[in-house]
């Protein structure tokens, strides 16, 4: 594998050896404070955000990403070509022969005046959507009505917070832009989601460390951002953690991450006090009905678009990964997929993958995700305290 020029971290030089090979990690951390978290499900990499990105109002002015129009130059995240950018996954690597029980957490409801909150605390936010509200459709299109593309990857496409009855309900208020800084000083967004009643994000790792270049930074979060206004606030970060075989191999099985929030950035409330979070689900069978939110740009970058169809399992993307029909492309990363799928309700809701990118040979016809199981969510999680 290619080296760098930047001298060995402490976490290349922690990777354990896997499947007997000795494994060096191609990648030099570009943030200081990483360490690897050990679990039993596998290893973690960790990075703790510097202070000044600890949003806070002092600060948060700063921001590299504090203004809708600083926001709006912002480019989505570009999926990577596995062919040219990512190394081979060894047999080992691949390797999936352990029984795994089916498992679940709950979502939770935000305060019952939460929205009451969030009107308050973002004035001129709210009366301005409000009124774009006025002049736009005042009921979501029908699932039926949304995009086929043939029998294989059959789905249905329809807008997600489009539409003044979801933007300001679950499970639509709780996935957001999750904005960032790469390692070559470029600005990104993918998309992410409140995961956790400890204001944990899930997204994809691809968003929070750049495979072969290091941990991304200044890791802004927007809550149920539409028409590049904030509703719910702006929610800096404290700490991310990515698996370290993502570090190593950059395959979608490993593409999952999670990020902890700080306050938002003018009241320091949690985000959970606006919005609450979505349930998640691991070591789920491989075909269930599925819905896929994203901020993809090839449809609008204003509001989330949601696919809805079966997932199966493919042969050519391997064991843990999860296949859906969807024409949605970049800036899509990172969104929930969602099994019991409830609107208006923090009942089910259930996070059960993220995009990663689209299925081999089918760019913009269908996309993956990695199967949310022991070593991927579950070990995050405990690295993070879901």
């Amino acid at each position: 594998m290619k080296s760098h020029r930047n001298p060995p971290t402490r976490l290349s030089r922690k990777l354990a050896v896997l499947g007997g090979v000795a494994l060096l990690c191609t990648a030099a951390l570009a943030v200081a404070g990483e360490t690897v978290i050990r679990t039993p499900h596998g290893d973690i990499a960790a990075i703790d955000a510097p202070k000044s990105q600890q949003l806070n109002a002092r600060t948060a002015a700063a921001h590299p990403f504090a203004s809708a129009r600083q926001r709006a130059a912002v480019q989505p995240m570009v999926w990577v070509d596995r062919d040219a950018k990512v190394a081979p996954a060894t047999q080992a690597e691949l390797a999936d022969t352990l029984v795994r029980t089916a498992g679940s957490a709950p979502g939770g409801n935000a305060p019952a005046f939460g929205n009451y909150l969030a009107r308050n605390h973002f004035r001129a936010t709210w009366d301005k959507l409000e009124a774009l509200d006025a002049r736009q459709p005042a009921a979501p299109i029908s699932a039926l009505g949304g995009e086929k593309d043939g029998a294989h990857y059959a789905y249905s496409r329809f807008p997600g917070n489009y539409y003044t009855s979801q933007w300001k309900a679950a499970p639509w208020n709780k996935i957001g832009k999750l904005y960032f800084t790469k390692p070559d000083g470029s600005g990104s967004y993918c998309t992410a989601q409140v995961s956790s009643g400890n204001s944990v994000l899930t997204t994809a790792a691809h968003c929070v460390y750049t495979f072969g270049a290091g941990f991304n930074s200044n890791f802004l979060f927007v809550p149920a951002e539409r028409y590049g206004e904030a509703p719910y606030g702006k929610f800096g970060w404290s700490t991310a953690r990515v698996p370290t075989n993502w570090i190593t191999y950059g395959t979608r099985r490993w593409d999952v991450a999670v990020i902890k929030l700080t306050g938002e950035q003018t009241s320091g409330l949690p985000v959970i006090n606006y919005v609450g979070w979505l349930g998640r689900a691991w070591n789920q069978p491989y075909s269930l009905y599925t819905y896929s939110h994203g901020y993809a740009s090839n449809l609008s970058t204003q509001y989330t678009n949601i696919c809805a169809g079966q997932t199966y399992d493919s042969p050519t993307e391997g064991t843990n990964v999860v296949v859906q029909g969807c024409d949605m492309t970049y800036g899509a990363s990172g969104g929930a997929w969602l099994i019991n799928y409830t609107p208006n309700s923090s009942a089910g809701n259930q996070v059960n993958s993220v995009v990663s990118g689209p299925h081999i040979g089918a760019f913009g016809t269908a996309w993956v995700g990695a199967r949310f199981n022991d070593d991927n969510i579950v070990a995050l999680c405990t690295a993070i305290g879901c």
